[in-house]
């Protein structure tokens, strides 16, 4: 047995050594397809199939929150839930909590400080998950009591970063937000936690991390039951299984009121049951769908490239029919040719995969390197190629391209009559007004499946077009911004405050800079607030929550957001003034429709309460999602609102000038340096980057989708143009008998094209029923486009026509050439 399958291999090698044409054609078009599939797997491989770096994962679930019994809304918890699990619940052998993106202003190494994601964690969380350190140490429960020494874990990428592998690093000291904290050990390299997205720079301990926090140091009290910020991760104990912890948790939190109502936490709050939840799962729920997508759009691209290399196959084995039929004739098993057709399938897969692996590392930087930095993908935790899973997902791809393409030639050339094939005259065949091909029907595959990649590539660039047409309400030319963090660097909140001015100062005097101004950028806010709004119908006590944006003066000059009516904010509008406001066009027709919004109050309700007078109102801006109206924004005075909220403590500078982009962040940087050196500067962009982010998912796809569908068109094309030049070859006696009673050279063209267009219409139909149901998938990444466009649907089908056309035009014109003279010479 292993004896045959060698000696069909090497028959196979010395095959496609006297056909180099045909196996270099064949290897680079499965090469296309598998460097496809390997590229995106490589991508999307740490959100679908790399497991968590932890212990037994199939032991560890997490607790996520939902407002009935069973129903898991939202994978958060509060502290007080944590705690009356931990301690009332014996079906776990350890619970433990985290935060595992919260920022923190970080100086080490050589680097001065800068704005990093930071994990705080229970003591419990590395022994629950039973996660070692790469370096010293994890954090344990002594390092999360009260009046412990001040201790840091650093991420892998951090520490090597800023101490390029350098074991000394344990027991140095870190500056986190202006305390000092002595480094223990070091995370494994991509070690998130329980999370494929989230990789923290640092791991603090809960207890410190409090301290220096502003969100958790603030008057938000973390024993608040509405106040839910932590992932909460737990270990069954041996022999519990998860419906029986479920079942004990229910009746724990049925007991401690859940579902009721809790008048302490506000009118309208209700304590939530706990859902347990796989933890491989939970992580893998972001972005699972999209990654999906990704690779449904890859395979389509391989299954034309199967396609197509079946069809060569074809042809060349009806050129070996006598051979084929010799070796039946003799007694050779139907087996054995078939296993002679999956020899050579398979020597082609294996080259195909080798130049596929290259293909796909050059891809794979590729895509890296152009991905918007809003694409919600690990990117940066792409697997290597060489990768053992990848190489695994490569062989498994290999294989079943082998299969797919050697299927049909061998079934159909394994069962060849005996008598015809060896009298058959390759030369005679009626090959254009025959019968429905094997070789057809695999062109009508790749033109169906090349018309659902162009569908999809059609809609999101729909898509992209009509988001271009939004109105923005700001002008993104010429302005860039950036943000640093004055109380994580250790000033206390009024000191902070005290700065804002002299900040912006110090930027409007930069050389360059022609206006200047702090504020978030346009298209929404940069935090929520409950109010009452003055003349606005609501229940008796019931507050509103609005999106509200803290702004310096000059900022609507800065980001062009034109003044309507009254005023714009100005430097007596300080601490301690009157409260004053502005407000957008949707905002006071939402709230006072028929009314002047000039002069209405609105009324903070909170931890600071107090009364802000509309003073202006100015122009709507875009939605940071488009596919929303226009927010409803209320402006406030930064100022006055920024002792509000002292858990978003992040200040954005922006600046506009007509010089380079990098010369105005240049200048950011050096103002920020002008008031204290040691400020971080992160978040720097343009405001046309930040614009062009909003939809930088479906911009990522459409370029992917528009590149794999001029690869899918190419290949179909190929399909067609390798199809019809075949079967003119073989209809050459057919051509010169037409010819020689008379036809004419158009007859002839229209007989070749019509056979072609016949097929692209065939796989027209089929790519465009496919499209009306599978397009449902996008339906979620489309703005201002149905999934079932017309104009999409129609320029997919001209552009299939044209293709189609072009394809078979050449071969047409070649057998209007035929000469019946040489056509009929052996007659």
């Amino acid at each position: 047995m292993l004896e045959n399958i060698f000696q069909d291999l090497r028959y196979g090698a010395r095959m496609l050594r006297k056909k180099p044409g045909f196996s270099s054609i064949a290897v680079l078009t499965l090469a296309l397809g598998i460097g496809a599939n390997t590229a995106i797997f490589s991508i999307v491989d740490v959100l679908l199939f790399r497991p968590l770096p932890v212990s037994r994962p199939n032991e560890l679930v997490r607790i996520f929150s939902g407002e009935t019994r069973g129903n898991a809304g939202w994978g958060y918890v509060s502290l007080p839930e944590f705690l009356e699990y931990r301690d009332h619940s014996d079906a776990f052998a350890g619970l433990a909590a985290c935060v595992d993106r919260f920022p923190a202003n970080v100086s080490a190494g050589k680097f001065g400080t800068e704005r990093v994601d930071a994990g705080m964690v229970t003591g419990s969380y590395f022994p629950v998950l039973g996660a070692n350190a790469a370096l010293g140490r994890t954090l344990v429960a002594e390092d999360d009591r009260a009046g412990a020494a001040p201790v840091v874990m650093l991420g892998h990428s951090f520490w090597r970063r800023h101490y390029p592998r350098d074991a000394s690093v344990l027991g140095s000291q870190v500056l986190v937000d202006g305390q000092w904290f002595t480094v223990v050990g070091v995370a494994p390299a991509a070690f998130g936690g329980v999370s494929f997205e989230n990789y923290p720079e640092i791991w603090l301990p809960l207890t410190y991390a409090v301290q220096i926090d502003p969100l958790l140091k603030s008057q938000i009290p973390l024993n608040h039951q509405s106040f839910a910020p932590f992932v909460v991760v737990g270990r069954l104990k041996p022999g519990v299984s998860v419906a029986r912890a479920q079942a004990q948790i229910d009746t724990l939190a049925e007991r401690l009121g859940a579902g009721k109502p809790d008048a302490a936490e506000g009118p309208d709050w209700k304590r939530p049951w706990p859902v347990l939840v796989s933890v491989t799962l939970a992580a893998r729920q972001g972005s699972a769908g999209f990654s999906w997508l990704l690779l449904g759009i890859v395979l389509l691209v391989l299954l034309i490239a199967c396609a197509d290399v079946a069809g060569l196959m074809l042809a060349r084995s009806e050129t070996r029919q006598k051979e084929i039929a010799v070796r039946l004739a003799l007694g050779g098993p139907r087996r054995r040719i078939m296993m002679l057709h999956m020899a050579e399938a398979l020597l082609i897969s294996g080259l195909g995969a080798i130049v596929g692996c290259f293909l796909a590392g050059w891809a794979t930087r590729l895509i890296v390197l152009t991905a918007p930095q809003t694409l919600d993908l690990p990117l940066e935790r792409a697997s290597s190629v060489l990768d053992l899973r990848v190489l695994v997902f490569t062989g498994l791809v290999a294989l079943a391209s082998a299969l797919i393409s050697a299927l049909v030639p061998a079934l159909k050339y394994s069962r060849a009559d005996l008598v015809l094939g060896i009298k058959s005259d390759s030369g005679r065949s009626n090959a254009i007004g025959g019968r429905f091909s094997p070789q057809a029907m695999l062109v009508v595959v790749q033109v169906a499946a090349s018309v659902l990649l162009l569908v999809g590539a059609g809609l999101l660039t729909r898509t992209l077009w009509h988001a271009s047409q939004v109105r923005l309400g700001f002008d993104p030319e010429h302005t860039v911004f950036a943000s640093t963090d004055l109380i994580r660097q250790g000033y206390d909140k009024n000191a902070a405050a005290n700065l804002l001015d002299p900040l912006l100062d110090s930027l409007r005097a930069q050389p360059g800079v022609e206006s200047a101004a702090l504020g978030t950028p346009p298209m929404g806010g940069d935090m929520s607030t409950s109010v009452k709004i003055e003349g606005h119908d609501s229940a008796p006590g019931k507050k509103e929550g609005i999106r509200g944006a803290r702004v310096s003066p000059g900022y609507f000059t800065t980001v062009g957001i034109p003044l309507l009516s009254g005023r714009d904010f100005k430097r007596s509008d300080a601490a301690g003034a009157p409260g004053t406001a502005i407000v957008s066009e949707a905002f006071a027709r939402k709230y006072w429709p028929n009314e002047s919004a000039l002069g209405k109050h609105i009324e903070q309700v909170g931890i600071h309460n107090q009364t802000f007078e509309v003073v202006g109102v100015v122009g709507n801006t875009a939605n940071r999602d488009l596919r929303r109206e226009p927010p409803a924004v209320a402006y406030f005075p930064l100022d006055q609102s920024y002792l509000m909220f002292p858990w978003q403590p992040d200040v954005s500078m922006l600046a506009r000038g007509q010089g380079d982009p990098g010369q105005l962040l240049g200048s950011i940087r050096k103002a920020v340096s002008g008031v204290d050196s040691a400020l971080p500067v992160f978040r720097t962009r343009t405001l046309k980057e930040y614009v062009a982010g909003t939809l930088g998912q479906e911009k990522f796809l459409a370029r992917l989708l528009l590149v794999f569908a001029l690869v899918a068109v190419v290949l179909a094309a190929a399909g067609v143009f390798g199809l019809m030049s075949y079967s003119t070859e073989r209809a050459t006696h057919d051509f010169g008998v037409r010819m020689a009673l008379g036809a004419q050279s158009r007859h002839v063209l229209w007989l070749v094209l019509r056979k072609g267009l016949t097929l692209a219409v065939m796989g027209l139909v089929l790519g465009l029923g496919a499209s009306l149901w599978l397009t449902r998938l996008l339906v979620s990444l489309l703005f201002g486009v149905s999934p079932t466009d017309a104009v999409t649907f129609i320029a997919v089908a001209a552009v299939t026509i044209v293709v189609a056309l072009l394809a078979c035009y050449l071969p047409a014109r070649r057998a209007t050439r035929v000469d019946p003279l040489v056509a009929l010479r052996n007659e």
